[in-house]
């Protein structure tokens, strides 16, 4: 579970073009290891929403072993809740945190402090042994994003189980879409489905946009750029600066590029991808962090959506013809967020057309 500390640099800074520190236009081979970065300022990150919350889950289901770890999921959740919200910079969001089985106000959105949270989750009860009362919590939160304003991105912990209830009667992914339709709301479903009926509620919930997702709780455990990047990310013109031991520890891609409206790579950029392929099946603990991008012609909804193909033909490329497992992938999209160059040329334009590629390694 632990990860080296090339991943903590892209926990802070996730893909940032150049941020290996090479100049060379084709992959190579990165030989840095434990690589210290260089604090990064407030001013270096964009934020990516303006409020989030945590819908934490202390159900029964959580009580289960997780892996070999001698803890339960509902204590890993916890721990690593607790880690990310140590990394969390504080950019002006307001948060909030709720246990949904049953509800309970942990930390009420207010202006996020690192600590307060932090004292909120210790506050959690110790054991998870409470029904799932997803539809309520789902519900439940339809006042609280009614007091507040700007992009609310929202993580729950669920298993895609509910106990029904008789006062609430629409499904899970009902009630979702009725959210998103009303607030600038997004869902991350941080899941561990027990069969086809919990993996197709997840599903649901998490279709009601295009942002929403599915994330499978091994790889929130194991791959920390699965939810660090849903809140901010770090300037794209930046770099960061990191003093190196030498060994192989990952490989550097540079951006790969796409044609106007189109999510099929460039054609110069396959060797490329190929040659992540073979790390990645030589390197068994290696991973791939995918980041889609646009220029900023068209609609912000049309735009999402192009950044999330390219972004899964790389991936499928990956998995297609070289058998990377898609545990092994995590994929993000922006749309055209935090461009590398103006858009107000062609040139820039076409630079902004990418996929962003770094590699992280597991422990």
């Amino acid at each position: 579970m632990k990860c080296t500390l090339t991943v903590l640099i892209m926990i802070l800074g996730m893909i940032v073009p150049g941020f290996m520190v090479t100049d060379a236009s084709a992959a190579e081979i990165i030989t840095e290891e434990d690589m210290i970065q260089n604090i990064i300022t407030e001013e270096q990150l964009v934020r990516l929403a303006d409020n989030f919350i945590v819908l934490f889950d202390a159900s029964s289901s959580m009580d289960k072993p997780y892996k070999d770890t001698n803890m339960t999921r509902y204590d890993i959740a916890k721990k690593i809740l607790k880690e990310r919200n140590d990394l969390l910079p504080e950019l002006g969001y307001n948060a909030g945190v709720y246990l949904y089985t049953p509800w309970k106000d942990v930390y009420p959105v207010q202006p996020y402090d690192t600590a307060k949270v932090a004292s909120a989750i210790d506050s959690l009860p110790a054991k998870a042994d409470n029904p799932t009362m997803l539809q309520q919590g789902l519900y439940n939160l339809g006042p609280v994003l009614q007091k507040m304003s700007g992009k609310t991105k929202v993580f729950i912990f669920t298993d895609g189980t509910y106990t029904q209830m008789q006062s609430i009667t629409r499904k899970p992914g009902e009630i979702a879409k009725d959210l998103a339709d009303t607030h600038d709301v997004s869902f991350y479903l941080i899941s561990y489905p027990k069969d086809k009926q919990a993996e197709k509620v997840l599903r649901e919930a998490a279709s009601v946009d295009i942002v929403s997702r599915v994330i499978p709780f091994e790889q929130f455990v194991d791959r920390p750029e699965s939810i660090n990047n849903i809140l901010y990310t770090v300037k794209a013109t930046e770099r960061i600066e990191t003093i190196t031991e030498t060994k192989i520890v990952g490989i550097k891609i540079d951006n790969m590029l796409f044609d106007f409206n189109m999510d099929e790579p460039r054609g110069e950029f396959r060797s490329e991808i190929d040659e992540l392929g073979e790390f990645l099946k030589n390197k068994a603990n290696a991973y791939a962090v995918l980041a889609g991008y646009t220029d900023s012609v068209g609609p912000e909804e049309y735009n999402l959506g192009l950044s999330r193909r390219r972004a899964e033909r790389v991936a499928n490329y990956l998995m297609n013809n070289h058998n990377i497992d898609r545990s092994r992938i995590v994929m993000n999209w922006y749309g055209k967020a935090n461009p590398i160059a103006s858009n107000d040329t062609e040139e820039g334009r076409s630079m902004n057309r990418r996929v962003e590629c770094a590699v992280g390694l597991s422990e």
